[in-house]
C-alpha cells in the first residue's frame, strides 16, 4: 500500500513539475502534426480578350506539418509553423464553371506569430490568440489544356505566374496538456491575402484568397 502510494505521488509530482515548465518563460515547445489550408475564393474577372465573367477557383490541400514555439514570458509567446508544400488545383469559376481544372500550383506559407495565452503558466488548458506577417509563396505552377482552350485557342500552351505577397494572419488555438510528455495543439488562422495571377497570353486576373488554416499537433518541450 505505501509502494502503491509513492508511486502515486511521483507520478503527481511528475504531471506537475511538466504543467509547472511546459509553457513559463524561457521554454521551447516542438509539435508535429498536419495542418489543412482552404482558400476563400473571391475572383475577379479575367482581362480581354476573354469570355465576360471568367473567373477563377482554388482547392484545398492538407500536408504534415509542424513548428515551434518560444515562451518569451509566462504569457507571451512567438511561434513559427513549418509545413511540406501544399498543391493547389485551379478551377475555372464563373463563365468557366465545369470547366474542369485549369492548372495548379504550390503554396508555401512563411510565418511568425505573435501571441498571448491566457490562464496560468501551470494550466492544463490555456487558449491563446496570436497575430502573425506571412509571406505567402507561390511557385511550380502548371497551366493545363483547358487553360490554354481558354486563353489561346489553337496556340501555344498558357503558362502561368501566381504572384507571391505579404499579408496579415489573426490566429486563435489552444493547447491542452495530455500527460507528463505530451501537450495537443490546435489552431485556427486566416489569412487575408490578394494578389494576382498572370498569364503568358498577356491577361490577367485578380483574386481574393484569404486562405483558412486548420492544424492540429502534437508537442513536447525541449
Amino acid at each position: 500500500m505505501k509502494t502503491s502510494l509513492k508511486i502515486i505521488a511521483a507520478a503527481v509530482l511528475v504531471v506537475t513539475h511538466w504543467q509547472v515548465h511546459a509553457q513559463t518563460a524561457g521554454t521551447r515547445l516542438i509539435r508535429f502534426g498536419a495542418t489543412q489550408i482552404s482558400p476563400q475564393v473571391t475572383s475577379g474577372d479575367m482581362t480581354a480578350p476573354s469570355f465576360a465573367n471568367t473567373q477563377t477557383d482554388v482547392g484545398k490541400d492538407t500536408q504534415f506539418s509542424g513548428g515551434i514555439t518560444y515562451m518569451y514570458t509566462d504569457n507571451l509567446s512567438f511561434d513559427i509553423p513549418v509545413a511540406l508544400p501544399f498543391t493547389h488545383k485551379l478551377y475555372g469559376a464563373g463563365a468557366l464553371a465545369g470547366s474542369g481544372q485549369l492548372g495548379s500550383v504550390k503554396a508555401l506559407p512563411f510565418t511568425i506569430f505573435g501571441q498571448y495565452r491566457f490562464n496560468q503558466a501551470t494550466s492544463t488548458f490555456r487558449p491563446y490568440l496570436g497575430l502573425g506577417i506571412t509571406y505567402a509563396y507561390f511557385f511550380d505552377e502548371q497551366g493545363s489544356s483547358a487553360l490554354t482552350a481558354t486563353t489561346n485557342p489553337g496556340g501555344t500552351p498558357t503558362s502561368l505566374r501566381v504572384e507571391s505577397k505579404f499579408a496579415l494572419t489573426p490566429q486563435l488555438g489552444f493547447t491542452f496538456v495530455l500527460n507528463e510528455k505530451w501537450v495537443l495543439d490546435t489552431s485556427f488562422s486566416k489569412t487575408l491575402l490578394k494578389n494576382r495571377t498572370s498569364f503568358s497570353t498577356g491577361q490577367t486576373i485578380d483574386t481574393t484568397l484569404d486562405p483558412i488554416s486548420f492544424s492540429l499537433s502534437l508537442g513536447t518541450r525541449f
